[in-house]
């Protein structure tokens, strides 16, 4: 079970969303949307998507998003 909170920096490319996780391999892609590839992500981490917090952009290049999940790794 994860303490801390995790970070999802989802960046747009060529028609798709890509989303990665400081300090975790895998990622995860979808062309729906910034959002949905962050669930995506969650749910490849074991974590519920539901539980996701956008974040405000500020600092962030243009066409990338911050999520924030609380870390726990219950699923949906």
């Amino acid at each position: 079970m994860h303490a801390e909170s995790i970070m999802i920096i989802v960046r747009q490319s060529t028609g798709t969303y890509i989303a990665k996780a400081k300090g975790f391999k895998p990622s995860a892609s979808c062309s729906a949307g910034p959002r949905q590839a962050a669930e995506a992500l969650a749910t490849k981490l074991g974590l519920s998507s539901g539980l996701l917090q956008e974040q405000r952009c500020d600092g962030l290049e243009y066409g990338r998003s911050r999520f924030v999940h609380p870390g726990s790794t219950t699923s949906n």
